[in-house]
């Protein structure tokens, strides 16, 4: 930020340079040394005027005219050359002013459509990865990557132990955390956010997906009372519509699942991967409510997205240990295998729990261990499958815990899918 703010201020500097210096340089032009000629010239012709009249060329009266017609013409000669000499004091005064708006209205400009956390290298760090994380980019190496996101979250998280007034870290902070799968920890720092914006709908949904993630993807109680604030703050937001929707299916109101999830389909076309997927949860609630499935747009879809409808709604899936961790695993722990989707809400679409002495085992994930109505493997296209080992056998993940986890997309669900327990939760 600091280097920002010299590179910004160089750059005004300069623009300045080109207004103030031609307004306080300005000098008075050179008196014409044509008003001189011309004078010499109106003498001459008025000698030849002077002469022709004394010759008898011309009367009296062509003499009048013609040397009045001379002296007309003299005079606008020599005003078109004190029009030229303007007051060279003139217009300086603007330097002042411009000297001080100018920087002063490029920073109004800049604090409403800038951003300042682009240039805080712990929360441009920490986004980073975090977003690389959501949207599956493959790293070169996990193990590495997994170390290089923990320790950049780590350090915005002692950063605000500095400055806990800043509530964009928080919330980047609570968002580093949810990607990591640290839910509680999550939940702590947006609730720090909280605490200082107060009641803004980002903050407030983000602070509802937080909790649901650590309540074992449950929606009730708190988590539904910040959605509704969020929704009553701002009724058409997506993140909004699409967890209000579930809080109503998982309380059984289907009817008003329906409601707001038709809404929320509005915000998208019939091509586009998540109208379809809220299309599987309004189908999901149609069913449940005894109604039949809603009737598809009648435009034309891509064969990816008309695949979308035909998607199994099991996966089965074999989970064993690895080599680093054979031997080592306490055999009582806990082993949890769930899938979430890739996009949109990380509520589990499906989950089962066993132990570790019972790997390498086989599980069939399905609709019928939703657990949330309408949120189930088959309503959504691209899922990714965890195999978590829990010492405690709490669902929320904890920092030291190991892991192992595959991405599925589309109709690839054919088959057995194996996860090898190989990594560990930073």
């Amino acid at each position: 930020m600091f280097q920002f703010g010299i590179f910004a201020a160089l750059l005004l500097l300069i623009a300045l340079c080109f207004v103030l210096i031609p307004l306080l340089t300005a000098r008075e032009l050179p008196q014409s040394a044509e008003d001189q000629l011309n004078v010499q010239l109106a003498q001459k012709k008025l000698r030849e005027l002077d002469d022709d009249l004394a010759d008898g060329n011309l009367t009296l009266e062509q003499y009048d005219v013609a040397k009045e017609e001379l002296e007309v013409n003299l005079y606008h000669d020599l005003q078109a050359d004190v029009a030229l000499n303007a007051d060279p004091d003139k217009g300086r005064w603007l330097a002042i002013p411009l000297l001080f708006f100018v920087p002063l209205i490029a920073l109004a400009v800049y604090s409403i459509i800038g951003n300042t956390d682009a240039f805080d290298p712990d929360i441009a760090k920490a986004q980073e990865p975090a977003t690389m994380a959501e949207n599956g980019a493959a790293p070169a190496s996990k193990a590495e990557q997994s170390a290089q996101i923990n320790a950049m979250v780590e350090k915005l998280a002692a950063r605000l132990v500095k400055e806990p007034n800043d509530s964009k870290g928080w919330l980047m902070l609570g968002h580093s955390y949810k990607v990591l799968q640290r839910y509680q920890d999550s939940v702590n720092a947006l609730r720090k956010a909280y605490a200082l914006v107060g009641d803004q709908p980002e903050v407030l949904l983000q602070l509802a997906d937080g909790l649901a993630m650590a309540n074992d993807g449950t929606l009730k109680g708190e988590a539904t009372q910040l959605i509704e604030k969020a929704i009553a703050l701002q009724p058409d937001n997506e993140m909004g519509l699409w967890l209000y929707g579930m809080a109503k299916a998982e309380a059984g109101d289907f009817n008003a699942a329906v409601t707001y999830w038709t809404k929320l389909q509005k915000h998208y076309k019939p091509d586009e991967r998540a109208y379809q997927e809220v299309q599987k949860l309004l189908d999901q609630a149609n069913a449940n409510l005894g109604k039949a499935p809603a009737a598809r747009a009648a435009a034309p879809e891509p064969a990816t997205e008309k695949a979308v409808s035909d998607l199994s709604g099991s996966v089965n899936v074999k989970v064993e240990l690895g080599e680093v961790f054979k031997g080592k695993a306490n055999p009582e722990d806990f082993v949890f295998i769930y899938a979430q989707a890739l996009a949109g809400p990380k509520a589990p679409l499906a989950v089962v729990k066993h132990q570790v002495k019972d790997l390498p085992i086989s599980v069939v994930l399905d609709d019928s261990m939703a657990m949330i109505p309408g949120m189930n493997v088959s309503s959504m296209e691209n899922i990714k499958i965890t195999a978590r080992i829990s010492a405690t056998g709490t669902a929320t993940a904890q920092p030291g815990e190991a892991f192992g986890a595959i991405e599925i997309k589309g109709m690839n669900r054919s088959g057995i899918k194996a996860i090898v327990i190989n990594d560990t939760i930073k």
